[in-house]
């Protein structure tokens, strides 16, 4: 039964987000750009937020965070509602924030299994060369993400572990399996109203098992040893530091992300892979915690870069 209520709460991690603010992306150190597409490749917004460091030159090489939204939002998400342009401004790195799809389409970060979408594809081939040759990136990159995107986060760490040297989750997805196969099945119930991934993105969670667990970081936690990880959650009870009682649904979300969250912490565990967390106990599944996340993360990040 508690697996099952674990489950119920996780089903709804990245839905419910927060209305934005207006905080938005500044020139001349912030800018979009429109990436080129391979032909070929399906997604429907190939734009990226792109923060250079304060006093940017193009004669010199930078090391580049991969910075990833949640399945509400979309690749202007993080600057629209953080402080991450000034925040940023004290360190030496570029900060690219792609798109990935938001509700009730959130990408999933996925190439989906019905040919419709392939974001996957698009980030590591077309995003990643782009932004390191366009900006002058040095080949030493980090990734992050909150919510849908600390799933994407961790998924492609796991994935492709070569590209990067950490991967911080902020109240993340990342164990989409989680009291299998309830999670999967509730996904696909509530897609329209949420965004969680249909039958579209990876199939069935009881016929396509077998591509579920390719794609849930909590199964390939073996392919993260040697990576900095970094993972920051809440637990979803009310008494944290940004109280907000206007949005209840937001602790319950926070909860759901809890137990993925524990239980990806186990995986880790049980393979002896070093991590670094901030379970900060009572918290909401909000904008505040994730900027406060990002504040922890960006300095250990940037050692970890060095």
């Amino acid at each position: 039964m508690k697996r099952f209520i674990a489950a119920a709460t996780a089903i709804v991690v990245v839905g419910l987000l927060p209305a934005r603010a207006a905080t938005g992306c500044p020139p001349p150190r912030c800018m979009t750009v429109t990436v080129p597409v391979t032909p070929g490749l399906i997604v429907p917004d190939n734009r990226v937020n792109v923060i250079l460091p304060d006093g940017y030159d193009p004669t010199q090489t930078y090391p580049v965070l991969y910075l990833l939204h949640g399945g509400g939002g979309s690749y202007h998400e993080w600057t629209d509602n953080t402080d991450i342009v000034s925040f940023s401004s004290a360190y030496r790195i570029i900060i690219a924030m792609p798109d990935s799809g938001g509700t009730p389409s959130a990408g999933w970060y996925a190439d989906w299994i019905d040919g419709s979408r392939q974001w996957e594809s698009f980030h590591i081939k077309d995003v990643i060369p782009y932004i390191e040759s366009t900006f002058h990136g040095n080949g030493n990159r980090a990734i992050a993400g909150l919510s849908m995107g600390g799933y994407g986060t961790m998924y492609y760490a796991a994935k492709y572990p070569s590209l990067f040297k950490a991967a911080a989750s902020f109240s993340g997805a990342v164990d989409i399996r989680l009291a299998d196969p309830v999670t999967g099945l509730a996904f696909v119930l509530i897609h329209n109203y949420e965004g969680t991934p249909s039958d579209k993105v990876w199939g069935n969670p009881i016929t396509d098992d077998a591509n579920w667990r390719a794609h849930n970081p909590t199964d390939l936690v073996n392919n993260l040893r040697g990576l900095k990880l970094f993972i920051a959650c809440g637990n979803g009870f009310p008494g944290g530091t940004h109280e907000d009682p206007s949005n209840p649904g937001a602790y319950f979300i926070e909860g759901g992300a809890y137990q993925m969250n524990l239980s990806f912490v186990r995986a880790l565990n049980g393979a002896h892979i070093p991590h670094t967390d901030r379970f900060y106990g009572p918290g909401q599944h909000t904008w505040p915690y994730w900027q406060d996340d990002l504040h922890w993360v960006l300095p250990q990040i940037m050692q970890t870069l060095a």
